[in-house]
């Protein structure tokens, strides 16, 4: 399970390299980022409350809720290239 586990995470990650070429690149790796950390927060917090998991895995949960907050902040404009407007 674990090797299948961290394939699929290569993976994950090749296909967030090879997008870099792309104009669309960044918003694909966006896209690719927060649905594997969505994923492996949901498991790790499905898995701890069943007894499945040890609890150890909380803190593979937090470290996933940072990469959430960081795609969530990486704009989607920013992430395309785009230009923003106006001042914050």
């Amino acid at each position: 399970m674990q090797m299948t586990t961290g394939g699929l995470l290569a993976s994950a990650g090749v296909a967030q390299l090879a997008a870099a070429g792309d104009a669309q690149g960044p918003a694909h790796a966006r896209r690719i980022g927060l649905g594997t950390s969505l994923t492996l927060l949901v498991v790790d917090l499905v898995y701890v409350s069943k007894g499945r998991i040890r609890p150890t895995y909380l803190l593979d949960a937090a470290m996933q809720t940072g990469w959430i907050t960081a795609w969530l902040r990486s704009s989607p404009a920013r992430s395309t290239g785009g230009i923003r407007s106006g001042r914050r």
